[in-house]
């Protein structure tokens, strides 16, 4: 019987053992499905990151595209403008010039006009002078002719005495 308790006894410790074994499994293999569990959530949580961010990335490239077509459209514009500008300045230039040639011009006929007018000034000068010759020499003409008639009718007068006298 001693030997059977002997038996028990040890069948006891190996039983304690054992389940003192299996215990700490079972809180290994608990510890264990804790860990399994947070990485089965952290696993789930990268998921919804991973579906988020993938959601976010094509936001964001739809974002990019409208954007890229944005900048096309403005691109277009900025050209478009650019062209005109180009445009207006050419005309600015054009007219520049034109504005130019016409006060070149302007001041050439001031010219002129000045000199035409100084001319027409001494043509006039010229001109009463010329006026007061003609003046003067209808005046001698007039009195040529009054002298002359006057001579004639001594002359006849003359004439008429010497016949008479005669």
């Amino acid at each position: 019987m001693e030997a059977s308790v002997k038996l028990m006894t040890h069948e006891k410790d190996l039983t304690a053992q054992s389940l003192h074994t299996l215990q700490k499994e079972h809180d290994r293999l608990a510890a264990q499905q804790s860990h399994w569990d947070d990485l089965q959530r952290i696993a789930h949580q990268i998921e919804l990151l991973n579906t988020r961010m993938s959601q976010a990335d094509e936001e964001e490239l739809k974002e990019l595209r409208r954007a890229r077509e944005q900048s096309r459209v403005l691109e277009s514009e900025h050209a478009a403008l650019q062209r005109q500008f180009r445009e207006q300045e050419h005309k600015a230039s054009s007219a520049e010039h034109t504005i130019n040639a016409v006060k070149q011009n302007f001041t050439q006929a001031q010219q002129r006009a000045s000199e035409w007018e100084k001319r027409a000034k001494g043509y006039e000068g010229d001109l009463e002078v010329t006026r007061t010759r003609l003046d003067q020499v209808e005046q001698a003409h007039a009195q040529l002719d009054a002298d002359y008639s006057l001579a004639k009718l001594q002359m006849e007068e003359e004439e008429r005495l010497v016949k008479v006298g005669r």
